[in-house]
């Protein structure tokens, strides 16, 4: 519990729940409370989200509600294409341009379809890493668009890629381990196309963060240097060498730190400007996913983080492109990026509805005084409940831990009522919550306290589901900001964490974003039993 400050105002808010930090723009808190989103980061035009929550439950519609909002997508693609013009304008580089889409990121059909809309002024494309994949890409997308294939290929996926082709299907296939080469030779010349080709190198440049085993020598995926060169001695045994279009490399998804990027880059470049020089007919580099987001705001190499821009990652992708390729006398290749996450990870919100909450204790019925014959150990937290004060408080806590310690094993032995083990049990709590008010005073704060506000949590019990909702929260404990989406011109009093209405007890949210650390429980308002809703962000990548 945290005494209410009356001076409490809507910045308060937004600095506690770092909006500005992990928003980008496109969320922020309104002077009534709400939380806003600006799906074109214009802050003169904005969606009160609380409203809008309102309006749909009006219509029929019940919590929890996932909320997509597409203006939040073309953004996302305007800026990244935005951010390589300008690298490319400003070092004169002479390729061009292109991001691929990976559907897995988020494959829900108007998804892709916006995005398909939205990229084609571009040139943007998709990227499929499965035959149920590439047959949707290929159904939804016009000749024009690139198609990354990735993944394991077996004779009807590269069937079909050629087929693609043949059809006049701007289709590229990256062959992943070498027997895929064969495969694509054997089905070019079955239907009769001179197939576009893609490989997949492994570097010994490594990523960071959570996916970093997606890149290095023991990547799952990807040629070794020395297949990539065999292959590329069997396209040309075959008159076919300038097939060979494109070349890629993967470090893994949310790549923290930006050094990753820069050292990757350079050693691919040096592996494509000397395939070049042997004869490959490369024209496209693709850099693979990776591009992070700033899921806590804080701008570190934290795993839930990335230290670098967006136009910082452009610049660095196109300088050591430039300068590799032009020491080596190769033309610039034109660069693709598969940075799903980045594309999606903002345009969807989760917003549910709090259904109630257990707090620790009953300590709103202490009783002013022990009866006599009670035992010794309440005798002891009761006294210890009245003498806490700022120069005791680490003390008191062990004693009133060692008070609690006895009378529990006094209960486990027959000598303890029931009625005796509740209210030892409550005395202890009023303690610890006494020591909670008293922790803001003090100038330092012993480890042993630090975990008070843990201890002493509320549990607000939300109408979601994690596992269907959220999955990463659970299974790699990904942060994701969760914040109330109403009262924040109310001083949030309580600390609590979050559980799911599903019958598993990992269905929780324990964790949450800071810009220092991992918070184990969230600033929440007094909740009276009427509508308190919350929302979780940044969900639109990988979730669904």
């Amino acid at each position: 519990m945290i005494e209410p400050n009356q001076a409490w105002t809507i910045a308060d808010a937004v600095d506690l729940y770092e909006v500005q930090r992990w928003g980008k723009d496109y969320f922020s808190v309104g002077e009534n409370g709400h939380l806003f989103v600006h799906p074109d980061r214009r802050r003169d035009r904005g969606i009160d989200l609380k409203e809008l929550v309102d309006r749909l439950q009006l219509r029929g519609l019940d919590l929890p509600i996932l909320l997509r909002f597409n203006g939040v997508l073309k953004d996302r693609m305007r800026e990244i294409n935005d951010c390589f013009s300008k690298a490319i304008l400003d070092h004169g580089y002479k390729g061009k341009y292109s991001c691929v889409y990976p559907i897995k990121v988020n494959q829900q059909r108007e998804v892709v379809e916006k995005i398909i809309e939205y990229g084609r002024p571009y040139g943007f494309g998709l990227e499929a890493g499965s035959k149920p994949e590439l047959m949707a890409v290929v159904a939804m997308t016009s000749p024009e668009t690139p198609i990354v294939c990735n993944g394991f290929k077996d004779d009807e996926f590269c069937e079909m890629t050629m087929l693609g082709q043949k059809l006049g299907r701007t289709i590229i296939p990256v062959i992943e381990k070498y027997t895929e080469l064969e495969l694509c030779l054997k089905y070019a010349e079955k239907v009769g196309v001179r197939p576009n080709i893609g490989m997949r190198v492994k570097l010994a440049s490594r990523g960071s963060g959570r996916w970093q085993s997606s890149g290095g020598y023991r990547s799952k995926f990807g040629l070794t240097v020395a297949e990539v060169l065999q292959a590329l001695k069997e396209l040309e045994s075959r008159g076919m060498s300038d097939c060979f279009k494109l070349l890629h490399f993967h470090l893994g998804s949310q790549i923290t730190n930006i050094r990753q990027v820069k050292g990757a880059v350079n050693e691919a470049v040096r592996v494509y400007v000397d395939l070049s020089k042997r004869g490959a007919g490369l024209t496209y580099l693709d850099v693979g996913g990776g591009l992070g987001v700033d899921y806590d705001g804080s701008q570190t190499n934290f795993e839930s983080s990335m230290n670098y821009t967006l136009q910082e990652y452009a610049n660095d992708i196109i300088y050591h492109a430039q300068t590799v390729c032009d020491e080596a006398g190769v033309p610039h290749p034109n660069i693709i990026s598969e940075s799903g996450r980045a594309i999606a990870a903002y345009h969807s919100v989760l917003v549910f509805g709090t259904l109630g909450v257990t707090r620790q204790g009953n300590v709103s019925n202490i009783p002013k005084e022990i009866p006599d014959e009670f035992e010794q150990p309440l005798h002891d937290l009761m006294m210890t409940c009245r003498d806490v004060n700022t120069r005791n408080v680490l003390e008191t806590y062990h004693d009133a831990q060692q008070a609690l310690d006895m009378a529990m094993s006094l209960f486990s032995t027959g000598y303890l009522p029931l009625e005796q083990r509740v209210l030892a049990e409550n005395l202890y709590f009023a303690i610890a919550y006494k020591i909670q008010r008293l922790i803001p005073e003090l100038e330092y704060i012993p480890d042993e306290l630090q975990s008070l506000d843990r201890l002493l949590s509320d549990t607000y019990f939300c109408n979601f589901s994690l596992f269907q909702s959220m999955p990463d929260s659970w299974a790699i404990k990904q942060l994701f900001p969760v914040m109330p989406i109403h009262r924040l011109e109310e001083q949030p009093t309580r600390h609590g964490v979050l559980s799911d209405i599903t019958c598993d007890s990992d269905g929780k949210i324990d964790c949450f974003i800071d810009r220092r650390d991992v918070k184990r429980t969230l600033r929440l308002h007094e909740f009276d039993g009427s509508t308190y809703v919350m929302g979780a962000f940044l969900i639109g990548a990988y979730q669904e």
